[in-house]
């Protein structure tokens, strides 16, 4: 086979690469970003209480009344009162009070001797992580029974000892449902690790098509045999990334359902629906899905050589969003939507970036390689002149977005290796430093001899490491995603003065 042979066929997808096409997918998602994040919210946290906590009264309760920052989701709100020994008294389904959203109510039906009790409360915050916290009171000796709760939310006085525990965000034990499965746990990492693999795999399909394969067509065209090869190859992988993320979505959606209610009625199915449809995690999860869909879609008819990258590249598009809905872009109390187009370029640099680097080496390079010895190099030169450029302007948007992430949910300087969120975040920016500097080497020292066969073996060889590393580095944001920020934790501890 010629050079020119490889290098000559035209016309078949030249209209789907058009001028324009893609920078209106994205404007349109851009557009997309900036409205849907108006709905999303702070972490809910306890603002008062009736019974208060700390408090010791001489009249008999025969409500619970907590009030919280935020409108909790009624399908997701546990309440539970534990006397002293740790056994449950009756209490009547949690209800929204009458005067406020904000209040969760539950009338006490079960008998209060004089004691220490405890109250157990879960509501979710918008990134469907639930948010658990405990407090006490006291029944006095001989205190009055009454008929109707009192009212008084007021704080117990100074010298009130404060046996208060703090809510702990994402903390699956908290509350007593016979369940340690949680957003933290190694189960649930695995599930959002797949996920984050499955989104590298199409965005990278879809940024090697838009940028890498669009720079070569200039050059030769945009049907030629050699780049229609690599297209095919690159459809593929997207289509396995988007399989990827299908499987995790719904892994995902069981594994939070068990995180939020008690096991047995995981799969409940007024409980899943009431998750799906009002929270913006479930929000999120059904655009996951229908993003899934469009862009299988696309990438199938891509394969068959029908077309159909559009269209895959709006469901890529829309996958990047998101991750956003169900982290901690979503539950910022505020920049909210700062917060989530940030998120949401960061996945698509990272994708832009490591992911198509994958499909240059899994689809691109194969096909150059199998040329004939005179024109391989050449060929291979060509490929990676074209992923450096685009490889350079998304590693630049990861780094842009996520030093915004880390100003917004980094308190301080010292929460960076005084906090869980903080090293994990420093361990990610280390392995995010060996890729960027295996690519400014390969950039550097191992481009200018890409064209000889010790030159293109070295590069290769080099960018396996770089999507080593890359994979580790998925691996430490599945859990840095459900680690509480700095800033939740210092909401957590106002909430509790």
């Amino acid at each position: 086979m010629t050079r020119v042979a490889v290098l000559t066929s035209r016309g078949r997808m030249r209209h789907i690469l058009s001028h324009g096409r893609l920078p209106l997918f994205v404007v349109l998602a851009l557009s997309l970003f900036a409205v849907l994040p108006s709905t999303a919210r702070a972490h809910g946290s306890l603002k008062s209480s009736t019974p208060a906590a700390a408090s010791s009264l001489t009249v008999v309760p025969r409500e619970l009344r907590l009030v919280f920052t935020e409108a909790p989701a009624l399908a997701f709100s546990r309440l539970e009162l534990l006397d002293a020994s740790g056994t449950a008294v009756a209490l009547s389904p949690v209800r929204l009070a009458a005067e406020t959203r904000r209040a969760l109510v539950a009338d006490i039906r079960g008998t209060l001797a004089a004691g220490t009790y405890t109250v157990v409360w879960q509501i979710a915050g918008d990134d469907g992580h639930p948010v658990r916290g405990r407090y006490t009171f006291t029944v006095a000796s001989g205190a009055k029974p009454t008929a109707q709760m009192s009212l008084d939310t007021s704080p117990p006085s100074a010298a009130a000892p404060a046996e208060v525990r703090p809510e702990a965000h994402h903390d699956p034990a908290s509350m007593p449902q016979g369940a340690s499965f949680g957003v933290e746990s190694v189960g649930y990492v695995a599930i959002r690790a797949l996920l984050y693999l499955g989104l590298l795999m199409a965005i990278g399909a879809g940024a090697f098509q838009g940028a890498v394969l669009h720079l070569l067509q200039r050059r030769h065209g945009a049907d030629s045999l050699l780049l229609a090869s690599a297209r095919h190859g690159a459809a593929r992988i997207g289509m396995l990334g988007t399989a990827f993320v299908a499987v995790a979505a719904v892994l995902r959606m069981g594994a939070q359902s068990y995180a939020m209610h008690s096991p047995g009625a995981t799969f409940d199915p007024q409980l899943v629906r009431a998750m799906l449809m009002e929270t913006v995690w479930g929000r999120g999860w059904l655009l996951q899905i229908g993003g899934t869909v469009v862009a299988a879609a696309g990438f199938r008819s891509a394969i068959r050589g029908t077309g159909g990258w559009g269209l895959a590249v709006l469901g890529v598009l829309a996958l990047a969003l998101t991750p956003a809905l169900s982290g901690h872009a979503a539950a910022t109390p505020e920049r909210a939507g700062l917060a989530i187009v940030a998120d949401t370029l960061h996945v698509i640099g990272a994708g832009g970036w490591l992911g198509s680097l994958l499909v240059v080496l899994v689809a691109g390079l194969p096909v150059a390689m199998r040329l004939p010895d005179e024109e391989r190099g050449a060929a291979v030169a060509e490929l990676f002149n074209a992923f450096s450029p685009t490889a350079l302007l998304f590693a630049g948007l990861v780094a842009a977005t996520g030093v915004f992430a880390a100003w917004l949910h980094v308190s301080e300087v010292s929460a960076l290796w005084q906090t869980g969120y903080g090293r994990t975040l420093l361990a990610k920016l280390a392995l995010l430093s060996v890729v960027g500097g295996t690519g400014a080497y390969n950039w550097l020292r191992v481009k200018p001899t890409i064209s000889t066969v010790a030159g293109t073996a070295r590069m290769k060889s080099l960018a396996q490491v770089e999507l080593l590393v890359g994979v580790l580095v998925l691996i430490v944001t599945a859990v840095l995603v459900a680690t509480p920020t700095p800033m939740d934790m210092r909401g957590m501890e106002m909430t509790t003065r």
